[in-house]
């Protein structure tokens, strides 16, 4: 019996302290898995959120499969620092899939500026990482307004109204080029928009009667009337964005079409779209 009491004290110590490791471990897990994909998020958006991001809540279940609400972050953008929230991203496979090579879909819900009443962008994110690392990302517009949109460009975009709908998709798979597209629309009975926001338009219209259109609305400095508007950007190829833009104003008889051609480094074509649409500003 003695030689058994301790083996019996030393099995029962061990037993005492993986129980009071696992009730120690198993309050503060939720918060640990926080913090170290809070870090790791920080990390790899530091040039677009000079690492403000911040996440409430993430849980992984035991299937493998996460969730994580209340995110909120300080998008870096020419006017300064945006907040956004979103409001939760989900798997809907688990994540030991990017493992084996599967892949990895994920729910997005609420993406909007921090003031905004509405529910926001929605969307979807695929990932695998085999054999070659590749993404998706889908998103839509449906739940905004033009409002949403004012901190592009306050100058030019203040008291900007109108809702909105159409989509975004951006994919990228490794030693192939980006692919990307959006197409925005605005319909009728439109909304409201500043004068001086056409004045950008202005040199790459030719002298017509267009232009002179074009320039009595920029004078007249004020909010102004559209019915319907349509923004379209296309990735044709890695260096070069194509850009479509058509406007009603019903006030002027204008309807005004402009058609750029941007060309980009392609390898960091995702930061320059960025750019070209106002989002961000990369030190």
């Amino acid at each position: 019996m003695n030689r058994r009491n301790p083996l019996r004290l030393t099995i029962a110590l061990i037993i005492l302290m993986i129980l009071g490791f696992s009730l120690w471990v198993m309050p503060r897990l939720p918060g640990m898995e926080r913090d170290l994909l809070e870090q790791a998020v920080n990390h790899y958006t530091q040039e677009y959120f000079a690492g403000s991001i911040h996440i409430e809540k993430v849980t992984l279940d035991r299937h493998g499969k996460i969730r994580i609400e209340g995110i909120t972050g300080r998008l870096q953008t020419r006017q300064g620092p945006v907040p956004l929230n979103i409001y939760a991203i989900a798997s809907r496979e688990t994540l030991f899939s990017l493992i084996t090579g599967k892949p990895v879909h994920f729910t997005i819900e609420g993406l909007r500026p921090q003031n905004s009443s509405r529910s926001g962008i929605s969307g979807t994110c695929a990932i695998q990482t085999r054999p070659v690392l590749c993404f998706e990302i889908a998103a839509d517009f449906g739940s905004t307004d033009l409002e949403d949109w004012q901190w592009i460009d306050p100058q030019n975009l203040g008291g900007a109204t109108g809702a909105m709908k159409g989509a975004l998709t951006f994919s990228q798979t490794l030693g192939q080029e980006p692919a990307f597209s959006m197409n925005l629309e605005a319909p009728q009975p439109g909304g409201n928009i500043q004068a001086r926001f056409f004045d950008v338009f202005l040199p790459y219209l030719p002298f017509s009667v267009q232009k002179e259109r074009v320039q009595k609305v920029v004078e007249s400095q004020k909010l102004i009337r559209y019915h319907q508007a349509n923004l379209t950007v296309q990735m044709a190829q890695s260096d070069l964005i194509k850009i479509h833009l058509q406007i009603f104003i019903p006030d002027y008889n204008l309807k005004l079409t402009l058609n750029a051609d941007v060309r980009t480094d392609e390898k960091k074509a995702f930061s320059q779209i960025a750019r070209i649409m106002g989002l961000i500003e990369v030190k």
